[in-house]
This record gives C-alpha cells, sequence and structure tokens, in this order.
C-alpha cells in the first residue's frame, strides 16, 4: 500500500480508472484525489487501454511459458518438475476436485497418512488453486493442472504487479517493468526452481494492498463495497497461503501506520468511512474464514505448536541484495558460490537485487521523497520488508543458525507471537522485490515526463520528443533489470515415470477407498508415492506420505530423524530403511508386529516398483519374507493383496 503522489506529473495517488466520481472532492488527505492519472475517458481511449493491458499480460505470458518450456515443449500431462514437493502438490491439486465430486471433507482427509490422516489447512494444500483448476485436472490429470498453476503463478504476479504500479503512474511502460521485476524477481525464480506453487503464485497479495488504499484512502467505492473486496481477498489468499497472507497483513499494517502519520492532519475526515469498510472486510473475513480457521487450529488432525521447526534457519544475508544466487544467468560463479550459503537454501535465497537497481533506487528515493507520498512509503516497506526478511538477528557472509543470534532485530519478536512465529523471514524478499518495482515505476514516469517536457522545450518536434521520452527510461530499466535477468528455462523437468498399473483397468481390481500400502513407502526420502496416489485419481488410501502431520501424544508435529515430516509408526521405520538399504534382522518378531499394524490399518493390498531401488533383489526378497508368499507381477509392479483380519 501506498500514499499520495503530490508531484503533477505523477497525479493522484488515489487516481482510479473510471475517472472522477460526482461528488467525491478533494479533502488534502494523501491519495483522495480521484483523478486518472492518465485523464483517460470513457469511448476509444477505454477500448486502447483494455488493448494495452492485453499485450502486457501476453508479454508476462510468454516469458511465464519460456520459463517453463521443458514441460510445454513436451507433454505439460506428463512432464513436471520433480521433487517431493512438486508432487505433494500435485497430491493436493488433485485432492480438492476428488473431494468435493465424493463428498469428502476438503480440508481433513484419510487417504493420505492412514489411518491418521492429514490435515490439509496446515499443509501447503492451495485449495483455491485446486478448486479453480478441477476442470483442467479432471479432463487432463493433476499433472497438468500443476504445470498450468506454476506458469500462471508467475505471468499472473507479474500482471497484479503492474496494476499495483498503474495506479500511480501516467506512462504505461513504467508500470510494465513493475510488474516485470515483482512477477520474475529472484524471489519467484528461486521459489519457482523449489516448486513452492503456494509461494510462487503472489497475485492476491499487491491488490491486497491495493484494496487496502481503496479502504482507507481512495474512497472509488463505496464503503461498503470497498470492505467486500478486500474481505475477500483475504479469504482467497487464506486459501492459496496463510503464511503469504500473515506477511502480507504485516507488510499492509507498516504501510498503514506510514499512510496516518503522512495524511495525519486529514485522518478524521476519512476516518468514518474507513472504519466502515474495515469493518465489512473484518466481517466478510470472519464469516468465511471461521471454520477454515477453526479446522486449522482445532480441528481433526491439527498440529500443536511450531510447524515450522526452524524458520530461523532460513534469514536473508545481509549482503543477499548485492551477490547473485545461482538462477541468475550473468551470475559469476564464483559470487554464486558465496550466495548458494545464504538462507540455508538456494532455493529461499530470492533477496538479490543488483547493483545498478539499487543505486536506481536509492538516487529516485533521494529525488522523490518530498515530491511523491508514494515513493516514501514504497522506500518505507521495502526497506521494512528487508528487515524483517533478516530475520531475528543479522547475518553477514554465513548461513544463519536455527538458534537466533546477531545484532537483534525487530522480526525475533514474531517468535512470541503464535501465528506469525510460522513465518519463514527470507520470505519477507517478495515485498522487496514489490516494492523495488514500484519505486522503480515512479523513477522512470518521473524521467518519461521531464524528458518529454525538455525535449519539447528544446525544440524537437513531436515524435522525436516521444521517442527520446521513452528511450532514455526504458534504457535506465534495461540497465537495472539485465543483472536480474534468469537463466531460463527452469531445469529438473521429466516425466517421473509412474508405473503404468495406477493408470490401467488393473488397479481397478482393488476395491475404491481400500488401503494400499505403497513401496517406496511415500515420505521425505521417496515421495513418489503421493504422485502415484495423484495420478490414480485417489482410488485408494495409503500410510505414510510427504505431508506436515501430527504424532505423538502432545499431537505435535510429526518429526523423526528415520521417518522425517511423518508419523513414526513401525511400518514406516522399517520401509524407510528398507529402501535406504538397510533393512532390519528378519525376526519372527518384527514379521509378527508388523503384519499386525497391516491388520490393524485394513491393508488390502501392498503395492511394490523397485525402478528406484537401490537393491531391488534384497528389497523384494524382505517383502516376500514379510507376506510369506511372492507378489503378482501387474504390469510393471509388484502386488501382494492381502486380505484384512
Amino acid at each position: 500500500m501506498a500514499v499520495a503522489d503530490e508531484d503533477r506529473q505523477a497525479k493522484a495517488y488515489g487516481a482510479v480508472a473510471t475517472g472522477p466520481r460526482k461528488g467525491t472532492e478533494k479533502t488534502g488527505y494523501p491519495g483522495s484525489d480521484p483523478v486518472r492519472p492518465d485523464g483517460s475517458a470513457a469511448g476509444g481511449r477505454h477500448r486502447s487501454s483494455a488493448w494495452a493491458a492485453c499485450l502486457v499480460v501476453a508479454s508476462y505470458l510468454a516469458l511465464s511459458i519460456a520459463s517453463y518450456w521443458s514441460a510445454w515443449s513436451t507433454s505439460p500431462t506428463t512432464h513436471m518438475q520433480l521433487g517431493g514437493d512438486q508432487f505433494a502438490t500435485v497430491w493436493f491439486l488433485r485432492w480438492i476436485p476428488f473431494s468435493l465430486t465424493h463428498g469428502h471433507n476438503p480440508f481433513f482427509t484419510t487417504f493420505g497418512n492412514y489411518p491418521f490422516g492429514v490435515n490439509l489447512l496446515t499443509n501447503t494444500s492451495v485449495p483455491l488453486l485446486g478448486l479453480v483448476g478441477s476442470p483442467v485436472t479432471l479432463l487432463f490429470g493433476p499433472i497438468a493442472t500443476y504445470n498450468f498453476w506454476c506458469t500462471a503463478a508467475l505471468a499472473g504476479s507479474a500482471t497484479a504487479g503492474y496494476f499495483f504500479a498503474r495506479r500511480w503512474t501516467t506512462w504505461r511502460p513504467a508500470a510494465w517493468v513493475c510488474g516485470l521485476l515483482y512477477g520474475f524477481s529472484p524471489y519467484q525464480i528461486a521459489q519457482s526452481h523449489g516448486g513452492h506453487l503456494n509461494l510462487t503464485f503472489v497475485v492476491l497479495p499487491p491488490l491486497i494492498l491495493l484494496a487496502t488504499h481503496d479502504v482507507l484512502v481512495c474512497r472509488q467505492r463505496t464503503p461498503p463495497t470497498a470492505g467486500v473486496v478486500l474481505g475477500l481477498l483475504v479469504v482467497a489468499q487464506f486459501f492459496v497461503s496463510s503464511e503469504v497472507l500473515a506477511s502480507t497483513l504485516v507488510v499492509d499494517a507498516v504501510c498503514i501506520i506510514a499512510v496516518l502519520v503522512m495524511g495525519r492532519r486529514s485522518v478524521r475526515a476519512h476516518l468514518r468511512p474507513a472504519l466502515v469498510g474495515v469493518a465489512w472486510a473484518a466481517g466478510v473475513s470472519a464469516v468465511l474464514l471461521t471454520y477454515p480457521v477453526w479446522s486449522a487450529l482445532r480441528g481433526p488432525g491439527h498440529i500443536n505448536g511450531p510447524i515450522q521447526l526452524v524458520p530461523q534457519a532460513y534469514r536473508a544475508d545481509l549482503l543477499g541484495p548485492v551477490v547473485p544466487n545461482a538462477f541468475v544467468w550473468l551470475a559469476p560463479a564464483g559470487l554464486v558460490r558465496i550466495a548458494d550459503g545464504f538462507a540455508n537454501s538456494t532455493a529461499e535465497n530470492g533477496s538479490y537485487l543488483g547493483i545498478t537497481l539499487l543505486i536506481t533506487l536509492a538516487v529516485g528515493a533521494v529525488v522523490l521523497w518530498r515530491r511523491s507520498d508514494v515513493a516514501r512509503t514504497a522506500v518505507i516497506g521495502g526497506i521494512a520488508a528487508f528487515v524483517l526478511s533478516l530475520g531475528g538477528g543479522l547475518v553477514v557472509r554465513h548461513p544463519p543458525g536455527a538458534i537466533v543470534s546477531g545484532l537483534p532485530l525487530p522480526e525475533r519478536l514474531f517468535a512470541r507471537l503464535p501465528l506469525l512465529a510460522n513465518t519463514i523471514p527470507v520470505r519477507y524478499s517478495l515485498y522487496v522485490a514489490l516494492f523495488a518495482g514500484l519505486l522503480l515505476a515512479l523513477v522512470l514516469d518521473r524521467l518519461h515526463a521531464t524528458v518529454a517536457t525538455r525535449s519539447a522545450s528544446a525544440g524537437r518536434s513531436p515524435s522525436a520528443s516521444a521517442v527520446l521520452a521513452g528511450a532514455v527510461p526504458l534504457a535506465l530499466a534495461l540497465v537495472c533489470l539485465v543483472p536480474l535477468a534468469p537463466d531460463l528455462p527452469l531445469p529438473g523437468f521429466a516425466d517421473p515415470d509412474t508405473p503404468a498399473y495406477f493408470t490401467s483397468p488393473l488397479l481397478a481390481a482393488t476395491p475404491a477407498g481400500s488401503v494400499s500400502i505403497l513401496y517406496p513407502y511415500p515420505s521425505s526420502a521417496a515421495p513418489e508415492g503421493e504422485l502415484w496416489q495423484a495420478v490414480s485419481g485417489m482410488h485408494f488410501k495409503s500410510p505414510g506420505g510427504y505431508f506436515l502431520v501430527r504424532d505423538g501424544p502432545g499431537h505435535t508435529i510429526g518429526f523423526s530423524p528415520v521417518v522425517s515430516y511423518g508419523a513414526d509408526t513401525l511400518t514406516a521405520t522399517v520401509l524407510i530403511q528398507l529402501h535406504a538399504g538397510t533393512p532390519p534382522p528378519e525376526t519372527p518378531q518384527l514379521r509378527t508386529a508388523l503384519l499386525a499394524q497391516f491388520r490393524s490399518w485394513n491393508v488390502r493390498s501392498l503395492v511394490a516398483s523397485f525402478e528406484s531401488e537401490p537393491r531391488p533383489d534384497g528389497a523384494l526378497q524382505f517383502l516376500t519374507w514379510l507376506v510369506g508368499r511372492p507378489p503378482t507381477r501387474d504390469i510393471d509392479v509388484d502386488v501382494w493383496n492381502l486380505l484384512p483380519g
């Protein structure tokens, strides 16, 4: 969120696409002027603006497709990024349409982590994307839906960044640059490498900030309407990522404080409509989120205590903005080796901005500080987000430890707040990129207007003035953004080689909804079982999985050295050790205990694929000893049919 630009070139912070609204008057409060920045009216100019917006979106979409070209150029229904987070997301995307068409609770299920179940809202389940993407899932399968949303995440986020800056710029290319920086920032590319769809689909944070501005300042809509829009956006973001929602509200609060300070003389005039809008937003959010929030915090399968075990291990480094990461096209190898230690994860280290952009932003902040409330708010918001990304203690060129040490920073206070304690500090880099894009857009917009004015004053023709006014800021944008250019297309795409059995008619021999144990046992070490279950259309329930689940008498998060994240059962421990190449001794006691657990879970079949097995003969021999008879070969898997009891 930002406040009014008092400079004549940038017009008013509260400008809206429909032009002046009858009965609206200037109050002197930052952002209260409702005049559209480009002064556009109805008719042909609106049609021209619509076509221009379509071209902007098309440019972002082309870059998104280029990022995921390895999938789109082969087969987006079968090829995808390989990895545990990716397979889990495919599972989540498949679960939502399955649950709705079969009458299951969309927020809790025992189809994964059977028989204990999974609370979907404490996981990265992106239920909104699963719902909207249901037609794609039902027609083309969950892998196609995953590729679709990963691609849409980059293009959609860039488009949101464009409209975020468009409100306060008169020159459309300046807003386009903001969207480009936000949607394809090092944060976005790094998280895309990690397959974190819940963290790359950041379309809603800029819209929430804009809607907050509508409620508090702009008065583009009536207060109830503005409040309802804000409330719906908050609800939508909750169903994409509650963590991103929490961090967005934190950054929003910082910007609100900035607005109140800069517009303190006009607060009284705006107080009543703002309170009405906030009340409507709170009411909509409360009505629609009461049950989901209860489900996440106290519902079936909820986890007591922290979900993120070591959030402070993922803190941005103070040198992060100036040291390029591994995903930047022009990054020198020596600097990449340094950056690889930042935030303890290449997928989380997305704080790079580049020297040229930082210099431009610093100069722009100095020049625009007294002229533009928008620029001031962008500077305040960006600096606050960067400080929060550093976590609870300052780290300089060193992998951060899980225990906070070093110079104390404000984010340390979040560890004492139940919900904010689960936010990963370095992920505030998202908002650094957003505000950097906004400030850069304001600089380019100002430069465009200045060059146009001076060129016309020098006696150049209108066409020459227009070319020069466009070329100079675009050249500056090029200098700022080229160092950030990502190394595309994204790597790591392949066909996961799901066994044909899981899409064949032979699967129907196992009753729908029955329990099947998969081998390798689904876990963080071998997550492909989740993908098999999703591709099968959730035909069966499965113990295990790469989920965040509760375990133990205290219902705290399940984690152990062998199982990692998950329920630490005897079956999980034995089968995970078997896959790791260290099978336990074949004793009668172990066999009796395992088969007893199978019976208590009503296991109908044991399905094994040995394609990725380090010791396939040893694993086959162990499972045959366990069941007491050899398996049946069904296409490309080995199946032991078990009857409960």
